[in-house]
């Protein structure tokens, strides 16, 4: 941040004078530089500085209170909202208008007094800011709230049945996942890097939170599990991901959210749409660093009321987000009422709902929130904290080995090894089941025979199964497993139906006819022939070219 001298060296002869005037000094100085350099000297003065801030008045002294509380710097158009801009006056308009002794608004009243400088961040969307002087900031006679003002935002805890404690499952459903793009990759559409509406029905009912399924997708790429253009999971990195447990597992997911660039939660917010989404400047990952600081000020296991965060956010750093504090260049839409949101009067609608959506969004689907029932208020926790300051994550879980019948069903516990439910996903057709905290896959012909395409072998199986269910595999499967590497698959079960005629002339019409005969199986009796049960409405069709008419009971 940039000192008191060095801000002063900005200004010409005169504003130094106009400053020293409204501050009751005397300069001395004849020239810029050492009119700056006895200017700053002077101002840090602990008499001079008093009597400077003794003359603010209210209004100037509130806008230099919420800089302090803003850490010494805020956007000017955030400023200039509330409490006015300082006027572009050259040397005439300055000896007129005497603005060091009538100021115009609070921001010129602390301007003239020589207490801020403005001046322009050097990111690449840069932002014009106020600021208060890096070593004038501890002098000056005024308090320097460190945190977020606890006694407002304390909420009254929700009793228990109303606590939604933060969720952990998104770890599990990073395993179904990866298992079903592994598994069932050739019915997944293909997942654009630009399109986050990626529709993949079979996989939502087996997911904890399928709400969440493309802000999962969007952190796996960044993980590097699944290719950054597609849906193709990318084996030592899924591998690697799969082997930690819970704790290390749902902490890299939050490492890939936090520092995602990929990821846009404003995309989220569930009551507004964007016309042009492209063209929106934003990088979310400062964003979202921006909500974090925040929240970073408040204590664990404080129930903290949501409204009321959102309001300080607004006072304390309404553009977190926009460029140069610009609310009229995005094309935002209001789902409810179809209206275009320009300006800062929408602030609530767009900056407010984001904010919401990622305390009650992300961060409590990450496991660092919890919420009331009625999302109303919530509470940080201890992986909040582990998060912000870097340090492992700690979950407990007692982890309990795959279960396997004799009739080839697998059960996963959600608190099983996730590598060996990957595995078993693999290994078996996917089943569904009423209790969430289990899984299930039942070893049939045609999933071996899609795990043998994949390169997973009779041999692999049994080796795998035996372990993962710490020996526990039943004969009968494991003999099912070696017959089926010796002889392949031991019988067929095709769903038919049965054809009756009503006299053996038109059978054998039928049997003679190439263009029925190809649907007719086996005969097994004399006017009854077997049809495959999916063929059986084209027989119907061909049957009444040749004047014959099928009676099908369905």
């Amino acid at each position: 941040m940039h000192k008191l001298q060095s801000t002063y060296s900005q200004h010409d002869l005169a504003l130094l004078r106009m400053i020293a005037s409204a501050a009751g000094l005397v300069l001395h100085a004849s020239n810029k530089r050492n009119a700056a350099i006895e200017l700053a000297s002077a101002m840090k003065e602990p008499d001079n500085l008093t009597l400077n801030c003794a003359g603010l008045g209210e209004e100037a002294q509130d806008v230099l209170l919420k800089l302090l509380a803003s850490g010494g710097q805020m956007t000017v158009s955030s400023i200039s909202r509330k409490y006015g801009t300082i006027r572009p006056l050259g040397p005439a308009a300055q000896q007129r208008e005497r603005p060091q002794l009538e100021p115009d608004n609070p921001v010129e009243t602390l301007w003239y007094h020589g207490l801020i400088g403005r001046a322009f961040d050097n990111k690449s969307d840069a932002q014009e800011y106020y600021y208060i002087p890096s070593d004038l900031l501890p002098l000056l006679p005024f308090p320097k709230p460190k945190t977020l003002s606890i006694s407002a935002l304390q909420n009254q805890s929700p009793t228990d049945k109303n606590i939604l404690v933060a969720k952990q499952t998104l770890v599990d459903d990073a395993c179904t996942t990866l298992a079903f793009l592994r598994t069932y990759k050739e019915d997944a559409h293909d997942y654009p890097e630009s399109d986050s509406n990626v529709c993949l029905d079979k996989l939502h009912a087996h997911l904890h939170q399928p709400e969440n399924l493309n802000l999962l997708l969007s952190l796996l790429q960044d993980m590097g599990c699944i290719s950054k253009l597609g849906l193709t999971p990318i084996s030592k990195n899924t591998r690697g991901f799969l082997s930690n447990n819970r704790s290390e597992q749902l902490r890299s997911l939050a490492n890939a959210w936090h520092k995602s660039s990929r990821w846009v939660d404003l995309f989220s917010v569930s009551t507004i749409e964007f016309n042009h989404s492209d063209s929106i400047r934003i990088r979310p990952e400062k964003v979202r660093n921006s909500i974090l600081d925040q929240l970073n000020m408040i204590g664990s296991d404080i129930w903290v009321d949501l409204n009321t965060f959102v309001k300080i956010i607004k006072t304390n750093c309404p553009d977190f987000q926009r460029v140069s504090g610009d609310y009229n260049s995005w094309y935002i839409i209001n789902k409810a009422t179809g209206k275009l949101l320009k300006g800062f009067k929408h602030w609530n609608l767009v900056e407010g709902a984001l904010v919401k959506q990622i305390v009650t969004g992300p961060l409590h689907s990450l496991g660092m929130i919890d919420l009331s029932r009625n999302h109303e208020s919530f509470r940080l926790n201890q992986m909040f904290n582990a998060l912000m300051q870097n340090i492992p994550w700690k979950i407990a879980e007692e982890q309990k080995p795959l279960a396997i019948n004799d009739k080839g069903l697998i059960t996963a516990f959600r608190s099983s090894n996730r590598a060996d439910r990957f595995l078993a996903a693999r290994l078996g057709e996917w089943e569904m089941t009423r209790n969430p905290d289990l899984y299930r896959y039942r070893i049939c012909a045609s999933s071996l025979e899609r795990a043998k395409e994949q390169g997973f072998t009779a041999n692999h199986a049994i080796s795998f199964l035996q372990r993962a269910t710490e020996h526990n595999l039943p004969k009968s499967i494991l003999k099912a497993l070696q017959n089926w590497t010796n002889e392949g698959i031991s019988a067929e079960l095709t769903k038919m139906t049965v054809i009756t005629f009503t006299s053996k002339s038109t059978l054998q019409m039928l049997l003679t006819d190439p263009q029925t005969k190809q649907y007719l199986e086996e005969q097994i009796g004399p006017l009854t022939v077997r049809v495959k049960y999916n063929n059986r409405k084209k027989l119907r069709d061909h049957m009444i070219k040749s004047g014959l008419i099928l009676e099908i009971n369905d």
